[in-house]
């Protein structure tokens, strides 16, 4: 038998050819995947070089620019709240002072009224003619709204406190509208039915003579607001100067300061039935 040999030819082998042929080989051999070499090119002195900037110092000085940075934060942000303290406390104190003046204010008016108008004819029965009209008094001034009491808020007391005043000035305002009405019922009505009844002004004259003058409607109109006008003086004034009695020790004890503006009345002409005022 005649066979026919073909020529093979040989490659010669590298090193690194030469090993990847063995594993080839191993790997076939195995059944297993094959598994390429890693490299190990990075060194002891590249390792090194990386670290080395990470030294003691380092991370330290790191730690403290980052505890400096948050303690700068902090100490700002507390300046701030104290700062900010400081700017409400002042506005609370210059809100506490304009409570005072606006006290003061109120019962001046109910007290001026009392004593220029009322007083002199309290015991006169002819005093719903005898006390005179006055131009209309403002009812919104000398008066304070909620935001402006704002501060009185914050604790029980000045919530009681601010009730009370609420209520007083309301009362307050109530005497100045009394006050308007009956002024203006006396001089659209009254007076021109005097002029025109023909009796003297300043003679004595009877209720009965009066009161046909003016007729049963407009006498008890007269009549009765002139006594609603005196009572809602009364009221009022009792009212406000509870309400200062009780405010200012309060003020003095919250704020730390006597420096609120203190005030009495050592008469207040049939207001109260005491002759002064010693807690207003």
């Amino acid at each position: 038998m005649t066979f026919m040999l073909a020529q093979v030819a040989v490659l010669p082998l590298t090193p690194s050819s030469s090993a990847s042929a063995a594993v080839s080989a191993s790997s076939v051999a195995s059944g297993s995947k094959t598994v390429m070499p890693v490299a190990e090119n990075v060194s002891v002195a590249d390792l090194a070089s990386i670290v080395k900037p990470f030294t003691a110092d380092a991370l330290a000085n790191g730690f403290a620019t980052l505890v400096g940075a948050l303690l700068g934060a902090m100490l700002a942000y507390l300046l701030q709240r104290r700062f900010q303290r400081s700017l409400e406390f002042k506005s609370d104190m210059v809100s506490a002072h304009r409570l005072m003046f606006v006290l003061l204010q109120q019962i001046n008016t109910i007290v001026l009224i009392q004593r220029d108008y009322v007083f002199g004819e309290l015991g006169n029965p002819g005093r719903f003619i005898s006390i005179p009209a006055t131009p209309p008094l403002d009812m919104r001034k000398n008066v304070l709204e909620l935001p402006e009491l704002a501060f009185l808020l914050g604790t029980t007391e000045g919530r009681s406190i601010l009730h009370d005043f609420y209520l007083a000035q309301e009362n307050y305002i109530e005497a100045l509208n009394q006050w308007n009405l009956r002024s203006a019922l006396h001089l659209e009505k009254i007076q021109p039915v005097l002029a025109a009844s023909g009796i003297p002004n300043g003679s004595l004259v009877t209720d009965a003579v009066v009161q046909k003058a003016f007729g049963a409607y407009l006498y008890g109109s007269i009549v009765n607001s002139t006594n609603n006008t005196i009572e809602s003086l009364r009221r009022a004034f009792e009212q406000l100067a509870a309400v200062k009695a009780k405010t200012r020790p309060y003020l003095v004890k919250r704020f730390g300061t006597n420096d609120f503006t203190d005030f009495d009345f050592p008469d207040t002409y049939g207001l109260s039935e005491r002759s002064g005022t010693e807690g207003a």
